[in-house]
């Protein structure tokens, strides 16, 4: 995790949706002292890029290979410095929403209406910290 106004809020985009990923950068990038330090496709990748890059965000989709976002909340649940996680997907369903909220989660956005919520809140995030 970073310190206040040390660097910028480094996220981590994991969905395997190369067009997804693609899009959420462009658009990410515009966020002044938001940084995206990795990508991953699949759940092992998530993984590995939170442990190799320690980000202070991770946008997760909850539907990958390997397990999908649920494996990777699974996984955070016991971390000592954990990311603040925005699942971010078309599922948006009541009963995804819960499962997700209780394995950890953050935030749970639908892709389809809530990209302004998830730029807002890393937005927010930014400017706390």
């Amino acid at each position: 995790m970073r310190q206040k106004g040390t660097h910028p809020l480094g996220v981590v985009l994991a969905d395997d949706s190369e067009v997804v990923r693609q899009r959420l950068r462009t658009v990410i990038s515009g966020l002044p002292d938001v940084l995206i330090v990795g990508e991953a496709a699949d759940a092992d990748q998530a993984l590995a890029r939170i442990r190799e890059h320690a980000p202070d965000v991770v946008v997760l989709d909850m539907f990958m290979p390997g397990g999908g976002g649920t494996r990777v909340l699974q996984e955070l649940a016991g971390a000592d410095q954990r990311p603040i996680v925005l699942v971010f997907t078309n599922f948006a369903y009541p009963e995804y929403r819960d499962a997700c909220l209780q394995l950890g989660a953050d935030h749970f956005l639908d892709k389809s209406a809530d990209l302004e919520r998830l730029l807002s809140i890393l937005g927010q995030l930014a400017q706390a910290s």
